[in-house]
């Protein structure tokens, strides 16, 4: 078998000294994606209002790199995204972010894709934006994520679907395997032309906001976001094929995901792998991907006990109500007379959009009995 795609990997041991242009020498230049005059569209991720130390969203200093690479190739950098609370003052995201700023200082401009209008393309909706835009950069975190797994190129661009309509795919897409398929839906919706992974920082465990920081000390970028998935996830100890993502994507043509058939220009995967990378293990989520959904819900009681439950801690919790509105099934409510917030658990689906979205960290994951005992989860 031939080569069917290429990774430019640099070794980048601080934010001060990303060096895009070195990145992408081995891809051609940031002149072989933009042309003087284009519109070229920057999608980080800008999950929600965290500093960047936390490592959940795109860091600043690489937002701020891409920006100035594109407008010396002549092109109009404009930089969006849709934070995963539909209620959240996006302005106030991305000055809390820091990306604001960087986008500001670095001769960019930042577009709201609420603001900017939302459009149907097909059965997705996704911000005119990114329809309007000439060019797509796709600007991922890399992360663990306790519903597929890993999050990367394909998950990040599930942010050009604004707003309530993120609810709406958890709410259609229960299973962990149909819900990747969708985002895959969106990824070749969107089609980004270029990828650049954030690896300087990634996150382990809890992800996608509540996992540990963890330092790969690397940047990674393709045109192909199948084959910068597999490299990033094998990176940080996975098999390629363990992504929901990634194999639907490669089954479907939008890219590569065989290791063998991606040619690595830089940094050698060997010296850079750091396999014992926590995991955001779910089993319950695990074995809901490949039952049929009938076998599911029939020994569904069973696999009750294999469940990792949000939970809301009371004492830290702001009642701030953003799981209660976000909830894809609306099975978080707010006491009327005591204001305290609970979790219907008997309808939760595992989404784990509470856990994600909680900026006072005050939803825990609970394991059952029986993970404890087997030390899964």
């Amino acid at each position: 078998m031939g080569i069917n795609a290429q990774v430019s990997i640099i070794k980048c041991d601080s934010y001060d000294l990303i060096d895009i242009a070195r990145l992408l020498a081995p891809l051609g230049g940031m002149s072989r994606f933009v042309r003087p005059g284009q519109k070229v569209l920057i999608k980080p991720n800008a999950l929600l209002g965290e500093t960047p130390e936390h490592a959940v969203t795109t860091h600043p200093a690489l937002i701020s790199a891409v920006v100035k690479e594109v407008i010396k190739a002549g092109g109009i950098a404009l930089v969006g995204d849709s934070p995963g609370n539909a209620y959240a003052n996006v302005a106030a995201t991305m000055e809390k972010t820091g990306i604001k700023k960087a986008v500001e200082t670095a001769g960019g401009q930042l577009i709201y894709f609420q603001q900017a209008g939302v459009v149907g393309k097909g059965k997705i909706h996704i911000a005119r934006a990114v329809i309007d835009a000439d060019v797509i950069i796709n600007l991922p975190k890399l992360k663990t994520h306790n519903l597929t797994t890993f999050t990367g190129a394909i998950k990040n661009m599930f942010g050009v679907v604004p707003g309530f309509n993120k609810a709406l795919y958890h709410r259609r897409f229960p299973n962990p395997k149909d819900f990747a398929a969708a985002l895959v839906d969106i990824f070749a919706a969107a089609k980004p032309t270029l990828n650049i992974m954030d690896a300087i920082v990634g996150m382990e465990g809890l992800g996608p906001s509540a996992g540990q920081p963890r330092k790969l000390g690397v940047v990674i970028a393709s045109t192909d976001g199948v084959a910068i998935d597999a490299v990033s996830s094998y990176l940080i100890g996975y098999d390629p094929g363990e992504i929901d993502t990634t194999v639907a994507a490669f089954k479907r043509g939008l890219g590569e995901m065989r290791l063998a058939n991606i040619e690595i220009s830089g940094a050698s995967l060997a010296e850079i792998r750091q396999p014992d990378w926590k995991r955001a293990l779910n089993l319950y989520s695990l074995v809901k991907r490949w039952l049929p959904g009938s076998v599911f819900n029939l020994i569904r009681p069973v696999l009750n006990q294999l469940k990792v439950w949000p939970v809301i801690d009371q004492e830290k919790c702001t009642r701030c109500l953003v799981c209660v509105n976000n909830c894809p099934t609306r099975t978080i409510e707010q006491d009327n007379k005591t204001k305290i917030v609970k979790i219907n658990l008997k309808d939760c689906i595992s989404c784990f959009c509470c856990h994600e979205l909680c900026e006072a960290k005050a939803i825990r994951l609970e394991r059952s009995w029986l993970v404890r005992l087997l030390k899964i989860g």
